[in-house]
């Protein structure tokens, strides 16, 4: 029992003195000494090209960042006073992970090249005003990040020295679903260009460890979206991805890259009117659909179907693919568990139509109209056809010859008053 009031003393003597030790290390008399020189606003560096760069330093804003507990020669060792030219800062030497994973990325490769439009360390994360990523004020926290990525990706003088994607991509994020619940709502939780491309490890798409690459773009998404990576992996989509079918389609296939919208957005591509079209770029590619032995013409036989017209005449409402192949999970039709398994039909087009039943079930969904395959329907297809044309032509005819009968009245009419 006293061995534990002595040490029950002895850890409130601790919290004592850890309340009344200084909130941070004093300044060392290295610090004190650079600031002699730096801590006046005026010091500056003429630049080659012609202008100054400002070499202050305030010490309060950097006493603040996530290295103000340091001295100057912590990361500038050649440091002593009065000094020439210093050597370039090496952020590696205390992040070596970092520094690995950048060395290997586009930006490390330009920069070892000596390339110095591209990003460095303190491009993103700042020179003396570096902060935690969780710093409200930090150039890398998540709400700011996109600001400090597009400052280089939307200068038009580096996008065409490089052939960078052009100022309509960057822009189109700005206005994409992420890019507005970033801007407009400040949501924590939307993507921004890391989530998406890496943070020190960025590479090229088309590069099997980029985290971009096609194969990887449904994990990707699903780190936000697991849900819907869920469906989609037991869909026929999914597992043709993970068989190594390249042409499967993938999140970005139907819903764009930097351009994602909502779906009620009338320009985005799976809004009701284009989803036909969306699902049409790969189902009605001769390429694709003789390779995996797809079914042909989808996209002709659905939009000469009555829901194909009712869309295109801006009827939104009508079915659409998704409407009855389902979205994310879509499933061949020989699958019980597929909406258009003939046993699932009556169920699946009783959402629009509620007495449907059976026979529901029976006629065929894509009607191609041809002599070999639809012999009734091309029949009567022929018969209206020659019909309708027939009574237009009889009906101009009709018309014609009633203006020239008249027009003969007419002349006759005058003739007669004349004599």
């Amino acid at each position: 029992m006293k061995r534990m009031r002595m040490l029950a003393l002895a850890v409130l003597a601790a919290a004592v003195l850890l309340a009344a030790a200084p909130a941070g290390p004093a300044p060392t008399a290295a610090f004190k000494e650079c600031l002699e020189c730096h801590g006046d606003k005026s010091i500056e560096k003429a630049l080659p090209g012609g202008g100054t760069l400002s070499l202050y330093v305030d010490e309060k804003a950097y006493r603040g960042t996530v290295h103000g507990k340091g001295a100057c020669t912590t990361c500038h060792s050649d440091a002593k006073a009065p000094h020439g030219k210093l050597a370039k800062v090496s952020c590696g030497t205390c992040h070596p992970d970092a520094e690995k994973s950048y060395a290997g990325s586009t930006h490390g490769k330009g920069y070892a090249k000596g390339n110095r439009d591209v990003a460095s360390c303190a491009s993103c994360h700042g020179k003396h005003e570096i902060r935690k990523a969780q710093d409200p004020a930090s150039r890398t926290f998540h709400l700011n990040i996109a600001a400090v990525c597009l400052a280089c990706h939307k200068d038009r003088a580096i996008e065409d020295k490089y052939g960078l994607p052009g100022q309509k991509v960057m822009e189109a994020y700005e206005k994409s679903v992420h890019g507005m619940a970033l801007k407009k709502s400040g949501l924590m939780g939307t993507a921004v260009c890391p989530d998406c491309h890496g943070n020190h490890a960025i590479l090229p798409g088309d590069q099997p460890r980029s985290a971009t690459h096609r194969q990887n773009i449904p994990t990707l998404c699903g780190k936000c979206h697991s849900g819907i990576l869920e469906q989609y992996e037991a869909s026929v989509h999914g597992k043709g991805m993970r068989a190594g079918i390249a042409e499967s389609p993938v999140c970005t296939d139907c819903h764009g890259e930097h351009t994602i919208t909502k779906i009620s957005d009338p320009a985005s591509p799976v809004f009701a009117k284009n989803i036909p079209k969306t699902c049409s770029a790969c189902h009605e590619k001769e390429g694709i659909s003789s390779r995996y032995a797809l079914p042909k013409k989808r996209f002709a036989t659905y939009m000469e179907s009555f829901h194909g017209i009712a869309l295109e005449y801006g009827m939104t409402k009508a079915a659409n693919c998704a409407s009855c192949h389902g979205f994310h999970g879509i499933l061949p039709s020989s699958d019980p568990a597929s909406p258009v398994n003939k046993a699932n039909l009556p169920r699946t087009c009783g959402k629009c139509h509620p007495n449907a039943g059976p026979n529901f079930a029976k006629g065929a969904v894509h009607v191609e109209v041809t002599a070999q395959k639809a012999m009734g329907v091309f029949a009567v297809r022929v018969f209206y056809t020659i019909f309708i044309s027939a009574l237009v032509i009889l009906f101009v005819l009709h018309v014609g010859l009633d203006l020239i009968g008249r027009w003969r009245r007419r002349e006759r009419a005058e003739e007669a008053r004349k004599e």
